[in-house]
């Protein structure tokens, strides 16, 4: 079967300008009307926006309409309208302004006849284009603040941690509790004298003890970080636990951080109120610092003792700055907790932005299985009656 030839347009020759000032007005924003040689004959624009300086284009060489990137477009395309007749899919091209800038037309294109000129027929895109645009800057905002919302979580979940977080520094070899904070009592149920100095295993209940021995080898053989999730401890609780092994003067150390899952299983909104709750509202000083000092991350107590609105502004100083260290107290508490991981019930003074003396109970452990590693501070302040802020 014969493929039917193109029809001859030749008729419509003598009628190019009348067809495009109808394309114009209905098919398009603007049309052409280029002879041969690619002159244009004649321009009509339609009923939108009119194009900056178009009715100048009248005698003046198609490609010279357009910006230096789209011309191999456009020749492009004429040489498809020479070999086929026509363009039915458009052809971006760029047309420059003279105020600067350049407007995008897509155009399609028809020969009227072999030998009859080219009518070509242009729309608009800079409505597309500003929609295009547009979304493009929504897509944007959105993941900016889905990232600011991350990053405020993140520092939530870390400050809460710090103050809930149940830490125990272990003997390797014998499993012996050498150190721990008073969030054992929370977070495992064991009080904090039944502990120390014992095997850790020897204080745990059946149904965890099996789990936390076989973790606490694991790492000790393999001598890196290890986590395991959804252990269930007393009253059927879920616990997350993260042991890292340690070097403290020559001797091998692990350090075991339990933390009680149930508020990361709860809906992530409600979870994040809780957290940011707490922080906003604790009187515990809470600080998370680089190993080296350097502040990461403060919670609302602390920046109220040092007169701080947020802790970006406390960054790239270290925690002894900010507390007036005059005689390297706070500075060799840092080094302490960097080389043996965790010191518990540490009394400290602490300078306020008023210029007071409050004389603080310090508690810091290395937080190893952040990256970089860094060290979690709680600061409870010592009341007149001598008992520590909660």
């Amino acid at each position: 079967m014969s493929t039917p030839s193109e029809p001859d347009l030749s008729a419509f020759a003598s009628l190019a300008h009348e067809l495009a000032l109808t394309m114009a007005h209905v098919v398009g924003d603007l049309a052409l009307v280029v002879d041969a040689q690619g002159v244009v004959m004649a321009v009509a624009e339609g009923s939108s926006v009119p194009l900056e300086g178009s009715a100048s284009w009248v005698g003046r060489a198609w490609a010279d309409t357009v910006c230096a990137g789209s011309r191999a477009k456009l020749t492009a395309l004429l040489e498809e309208v020479d070999r086929s007749g026509q363009v039915v899919h458009g052809r971006e091209l760029m047309h420059p302004q003279s105020q600067g800038g350049s407007v995008p037309i897509a155009w399609s294109a028809i020969r009227l006849g072999p030998l009859g000129p080219v009518l070509a027929v242009g729309r608009d895109l800079r409505a597309v284009t500003a929609m295009q645009q547009r979304f493009v800057e929504v897509q944007q905002e959105m993941e900016r603040h889905y990232w600011r919302y991350r990053q405020v979580q993140s520092r939530y979940q870390q400050l809460y941690q710090v103050a809930h977080d149940a830490v125990l520094m272990l003997d390797a070899a014998s499993l012996v509790v050498l150190q721990a904070n008073d969030g054992v009592a929370t977070v495992l149920g064991q009080d904090l004298t039944h502990l120390l100095h014992q095997p850790l295993t020897d204080n745990l209940p059946d149904r965890l003890r099996g789990d936390v021995l076989e973790l606490l080898v694991a790492a000790r053989s393999g001598g890196r970080a290890l986590s395991r999730r959804g252990l269930v401890g007393e009253s059927a609780a879920s616990l997350d636990m993260t042991v890292a092994p340690l070097a403290v003067d020559g001797r091998r150390h692990l350090m075991l951080r339990v933390r009680d899952a149930r508020l990361s299983a709860e809906d992530e909104a409600l979870a994040l109120s809780r957290m940011a709750g707490f922080v906003e509202s604790t009187p515990q000083g809470l600080v998370i610092t680089e190993a080296d000092g350097s502040v990461r991350m403060a919670g609302a107590a602390f920046l109220a003792w040092v007169g701080q609105e947020d802790d970006s502004a406390m960054r790239q100083r270290t925690l002894a700055d900010w507390v007036n260290d005059p005689e390297g107290a706070w500075s060799a508490l840092t080094t302490q907790v960097r080389r043996v991981g965790m010191v518990s019930g540490q009394r400290l003074n602490l300078q306020s932005a008023t210029g007071d003396l409050q004389l603080v109970d310090v508690s810091a452990a290395l937080l190893a299985e952040t990256e970089p590693a860094g060290v979690g501070w709680v600061l409870r302040m010592r009341r007149e009656d001598g008992s520590a802020s909660d």
